[in-house]
């Protein structure tokens, strides 16, 4: 399989990560970081799945870099929910979103990144006093699967209406993303700093919010399910895998000796608990044996009369050194950033914006990942016939050969693509 970057290039990439200032998001040399990091994370999808030496990981651990893409993460977080609103309100109107979704889909892509390397026990470990920055923001964008769904891709929408979706449909995906990161720190619980044990058990309750994600079922919809950045067929039965990820938090936090010195149960938590009892069937469990053991403890505690008794362990105050210092630094400054940020966020220079598309086209292309996918498709554009290369990003059945064949073939498509 290509690579996407040698081995030069990736420590050369990693060297040179710095953190970012929220207001030079969009400039010309925010697009350049933006584009090193995307093209990180494909190496690393590459790497991680044709089982080659994982060199992304090792370089992000060797030069200290890992909190970097934490820091991402929560500064266009920030970005999109103080600074963002701003920008809509001072032009709803816009026909520029590129730049928009560029930044948006930049905290998507730390996300995902994140998710790959932190298989690996000693990147959590590394994480060290920004563990609790991350758990806090991942428990966060989890818990917007409670509210945010994927909305149908409407080729005809503009400005505003289309920010918001491209914003849904990433915080989504990010949400589902931090599913999986919030399992792999909960895996590696004892190794990381007592504030994050804290944050999972009290500050953001973290088993309560997963009881709560089990019981919506977000990643279940219309009998689809979703996975890996997609919707497929589901039979009804088969375990999705970001659900068994969801099922294996739980086991960890709940089955974790740390649960008697830093979670007390109330019978608020117990009543929350025991909501997913009557979702661990025969079948379930067939599929994930190990929640035989979660489904004993549940129903111990069912039958427990015995009071709750508050756990003797020590109040640690988390403090969210990343979050805090964005928020803080920029603190009455978010309409003066908004200002700043229109010309760049909103160009509207055809020739500025085709550079940045040159900048961008190599690190988006996905013909790449998609020759991994599927090395010989043989696919045929569906309005013209000719050499597919692209397919549609919503539903991922029709090809087509470029961005113009795609549009003209919308209103044949469009009912099948909705229907996904």
């Amino acid at each position: 399989m290509e690579s996407v970057l040698l081995s030069s290039e990736t420590e050369f990439y990693v060297d040179t990560m710095k953190l970012q200032k929220i207001e030079d998001l969009g400039s010309k040399s925010w697009i350049e970081w933006h584009k090193r990091l995307q093209k990180l994370n494909q190496q690393a999808i590459i790497e991680a799945s044709t089982m080659q030496d994982e060199n992304v990981k090792e370089t992000l651990l060797s030069f200290g870099k890992v909190p970097i893409l934490v820091h991402e993460a929560i500064l266009i977080n920030i970005w999109k929910n103080k600074v963002l609103p701003l920008l809509l309100k001072l032009n709803p109107n816009t026909n520029s979103t590129f730049i928009v979704y560029s930044i948006l889909y930049h905290e998507a892509v730390c996300v995902a990144l994140l998710e790959l390397v932190m298989f690996h026990g000693p990147v959590s470990e590394s994480l060290d006093e920004v563990g609790a920055d991350l758990l806090d923001y991942a428990s966060i964008s989890a818990s917007q699967l409670l509210v945010v769904k994927k909305s149908p891709v409407n080729l005809q929408e503009k400005g505003k209406k289309e920010i918001n979706r491209q914003k849904n449909d990433l915080a989504f995906e990010i949400g589902m993303r931090c599913l999986t990161i919030i399992r792999y720190m909960a895996e590696y619980l004892e190794r990381l700093p007592l504030s994050v044990c804290t944050g999972m058990y009290q500050e953001n309750d973290v088993p309560v919010l997963l009881v709560q994600i089990l019981l919506e079922r977000p990643w279940i919809d219309q009998g689809k399910s979703f996975c890996g950045g997609r919707w497929y067929d589901w039979d009804g039965e088969a375990l999705n895998k970001i659900e068994a990820q969801v099922w294996l938090t739980l086991h960890a936090l709940l089955l974790n000796p740390l649960v008697s010195t830093h979670y007390f149960l109330t019978e608020s938590r117990k009543t929350q608990l025991l909501k997913v009892l009557p979702l661990l069937t025969e079948t379930l469990i067939d599929q994930l044996a190990l929640l035989q053991e979660l489904k004993y403890h549940l129903c111990s505690l069912s039958i427990d009369q015995h009071p709750a008794s508050q756990p003797k362990s020590l109040i640690i105050e988390n403090i969210l050194k990343i979050k805090n210092g964005i928020l803080k630094e920029n603190e009455k400054k978010w309409k003066a950033i908004a200002r700043q940020q229109m010309g760049t966020v909103f160009c509207s220079d055809k020739k500025e914006l085709l550079e940045i598309a040159q900048t961008l086209n190599e690190a988006y292309n996905t013909t790449l990942l998609e020759a991994f996918e599927n090395q010989d498709t043989g696919n045929k554009c569906a309005k013209c016939d000719n050499k597919a290369i692209q397919r549609c990003s919503r539903c991922k059945k029709q090809w087509y050969c470029s961005r113009r064949c795609q549009v003209e073939h919308w209103t044949q498509h469009k009912d099948e693509c909705n229907a996904e």
